[in-house]
């Protein structure tokens, strides 16, 4: 164990260990996104039709390029026959892998370098970044119904934002 002890963060209070151990995870989670859409499926469930209110294509508007093209399928909008579409496609997956091993990248940095408040503000980003995706995702364009798999990205994100914002002051030296 005292082999490893150098690779660990060794900075006050648990904040450091928290943002560690969420990036390790995290660099996982990149890892099945480049292989597998099975998880991210699971967190971003429900199928989606193309939204019946956009106006048609004109010669200044193309319906396509627009970015509420799908709404999730409902009982109610959903005519017998329609096709329904899965907004987690391949590219959508390898764009949140990226994103995710680079906010982890971020993370594991920032715990061992938590006393320079740019690298700490850098962190706390992430974390906003990540709240901000996931109450959007859940409440503003509806692709995740909050409960079990989707509470668990939606609490970790919510802890890490809620922690470095109270305990910048304790971390930050001046």
């Amino acid at each position: 164990m005292d082999a490893l002890k150098d690779y660990l963060p060794n900075g006050e209070g648990y904040l450091p260990w928290y943002m560690f151990g969420l990036s390790v995870i995290a660099v996982g989670n990149s890892l099945q996104n480049y292989l597998t859409l099975h998880y991210s499926r699971r967190l971003y469930n429900g199928q989606f039709i193309a939204n019946p209110s956009l106006a048609p294509r004109t010669s200044t508007f193309n319906p396509d390029d627009a970015t509420n093209k799908l709404v999730p399928a409902t009982s109610v909008n959903l005519k017998p026959g329609s096709t329904t579409v899965d907004q987690v496609t391949p590219l959508a997956a390898r764009l949140f892998a990226t994103y995710t091993l680079i906010s982890a990248i971020v993370r594991i940095y920032a715990s061992f370098h938590l006393d320079k408040e740019p690298v700490y503000m850098m962190a706390m980003w992430t974390y906003l970044v990540a709240l901000g995706h996931f109450v959007s995702e859940g409440f503003v364009f509806k692709t995740f119904r909050i409960t079990g798999p989707q509470l668990f990205p939606l609490v970790l994100a919510s802890v890490g934002t809620t922690w470095m914002i109270m305990q910048k002051d304790f971390y930050v030296q001046a």
